[in-house]
């Protein structure tokens, strides 16, 4: 039998975001000749094929990672490797025979990452003619921010060339109907389009809205926005999506979105890699990022989200950019919670502020997990520096009092808050945790407990904790060890010793606090099975070649165990 060209060329000789992202790229199935006798794969039974097959299911990087680079530079260990491997491994199966095709086409559809605007619009032609490979996918993610310029001139660029390959399933549903008078409109328009008038900017987000609205079951979808004011916010995609009930209201039953639970917003993270070069002469704005805020529609638009995950964020958490101030609210009364039924925000690379997760607590008032890791690159805020250690109406410590009642995860971080001590709690403190007695799972700094380190010895840390917790980390890090953080890459070995030897004091109370605390835990904390310390400096603690980490600790582990507790002692760089 003759064979038919797939979508997309070998893998090899494309650069691996378009042969990666491609999803459609197995829609054709290469049959085998009739007289090769059947071996290997298509002999054996289902069973162990299905086995097989869930193992090549390509697994995505984490949230903020760039596009991948060609498929023949990509290393063992980079994020992309094994995601381009397992996709190439299954289109190949999926062209053996029409058999392992129907076996493995579901797998190659499961997870799909959009790379290039090549592999968007060859992803939506083949929705539109096989509406049911949609039913497939649990994941996708845009890595193009739509709005940008390139993008929309290179989608412009391809349409001549893809808009007459299109063939929309012979099909009188909602969905299709509308997609094909979208092909209809812009086979129309098209011609007179002008890209440099703007006709063309939201373009890209009509696609992107139409494949969301095909992947009826997709659990999880990963958007990469904006994070420059130079590049429009999804104003466009938030309404088409906002609108889309209207679109079914004859076919209730068929309203898209319905199970998406995890909305990953990815701020693009190639033009915050830029703005993050040292030697980048770019004009770095005071501060940028993703606004989650701008998507807040997004979230109503999703009837069962619980998930939200954000990286490279700004930190603004209300909805009017007016409302984010670090003076006193005036008597207006706040606007309603714009995520009223998100339950776990995960914030990654983020300049949240202790006062910005005041308003992020007051806005997601179900929220079960709050996690947020800093950037850290010395972003810009208004310092609050008036010499008073009373707590500031919108700090965190009120939030988490006042705001956080089913909050049962939390973890939160910072390098460095002087001038925000207000904004955290009195005197930097945030005592309001030991009263919470729905958290089970707590990492913080040794900093946010007790404000200062000479006050280690002044309040068992045991009161300074929740009673319910099960596993708790403690990050020893104090604001003012910001200065050796960045200078620790340069340190030699004189350098180090000299460190470790002025750290004797500090070790003495720290060890001695540790282990108060594992004698009073059982009585206070009865349901604590682990306990970690996190260290940030690790010559504190470490003496090259004569003193290990764990050596210090060996009296706290061992009542700590004594209790029941598993505790280990862990370092961000030896």
């Amino acid at each position: 039998m003759t064979t038919r060209e797939p979508e997309f060329p070998p893998v090899p000789q494309k650069m691996a975001r378009t042969a990666a992202a491609g999803p459609d790229m197995a829609d054709d199935t290469v049959m085998v000749d009739a007289h090769t006798p059947a071996t290997g794969l298509s002999t054996m039974p289902p069973e162990i094929i299905d086995v097989i097959l869930e193992f090549l299911i390509p697994q995505p990087p984490e949230i903020g990672e760039t596009r991948p680079v060609a498929y023949s530079q990509l290393m063992v260990d980079e994020p992309w490797f094994d995601f381009t491997r397992c996709r190439r491994g299954l289109r190949s199966l999926c062209l053996v025979s029409r058999r392992l095709g129907e076996m493995a086409r579901p797998s190659l559809y499961k997870n799909v990452a959009i790379l290039d605007e090549a592999a968007m619009l060859l992803f939506f032609r083949t929705l539109c003619s096989k509406p049911h490979y949609g039913l497939w996918t649990r994941y996708v993610s845009c890595h193009l921010t739509l709005t940008e310029n390139s993008v929309i001139r290179e989608v412009r660029e391809l349409l001549p060339k893809y808009l007459p390959t299109f063939a929309p399933a012979p099909e009188t549903g909602a969905l299709i109907t509308a997609a094909r008078h979208f092909l209809q409109m812009m086979n129309q328009f098209f011609p007179s389009m002008v890209l440099s008038e703007g006709d063309f900017d939201h373009v890209p987000q009509a696609l992107l809205c139409f494949i969301l609205m095909f992947l009826a079951k997709v659990e999880t979808v990963l958007l990469q926005v904006p994070i420059s004011d130079d590049q429009p916010e999804y104003d466009v995609l938030c309404a088409q999506i906002e609108g889309v009930q209207d679109l079914f209201r004859d076919e209730p039953e068929a309203i898209p979105f319905q199970n998406i639970r995890t909305l990953l917003l990815q701020g693009d993270p190639e033009l915050a890699a830029q703005v993050e070069d040292d030697d980048c002469e770019c004009d770095m704005p005071d501060t940028w990022g993703a606004q989650p805020r701008r998507y807040s529609s997004l979230f109503a638009s999703f009837p069962n989200l619980t998930t939200l995950e954000v990286s490279s964020d700004d930190g603004v958490w209300c909805l009017a950019p007016e409302e984010f101030s670090f003076l006193p609210m005036d008597d207006k009364p706040p606007p309603p919670p714009f995520m009223p039924n998100i339950r776990h925000i995960y914030l990654h690379n983020s300049v949240a502020y202790p006062g910005d997760l005041h308003h992020l607590l007051r806005n997601a008032p179900q929220l079960e997990t709050l996690y947020m890791a800093p950037r850290g690159d010395g972003a810009l805020k208004e310092m609050i520096d008036d010499g008073s250690s009373s707590e500031h109406p919108e700090s965190l410590n009120i939030a988490l009092a006042n705001h956080a009642k089913n909050l049962r995860n939390l973890d939160v971080s910072w390098e460095d808050i002087w001038g925000f001590e207000c904004l955290v709690g009195p005197e930097g403190r945030l005592p309001s945790i030991a009263e919470m007695t729905s958290l089970r799972t707590l990492c913080v700094q040794l900093a946010l407990l007790y404000g200062k380190p000479s006050a280690v010895l002044e309040t068992p840390l045991v009161d300074l904790l929740p009673p319910n917790l099960v596993e708790l980390a403690l990050e020893d890090w104090w604001w003012s060890n910001l200065e050796l953080l960045q200078t620790l890459p340069d340190w030699d070995t004189q350098a180090k010793v000299r460190h470790y030897q002025s750290q004797h004091l500090y070790r003495t109370t720290a060890v001695r606090t540790l282990t108060e605390f594992a004698r009073d835990v059982r009585t206070r904390m009865r349901d604590l099975k682990k306990v970690v310390l996190l260290v940030k400096i690790p010559w504190t603690w470490v003496l090259e070649g004569a003193v290990s980490l764990d050596f210090h600790f060996d009296v706290v582990k061992s009542v700590f165990l004594a209790q029941g507790v598993e505790f280990s002692v862990k370092c961000d760089e030896v």
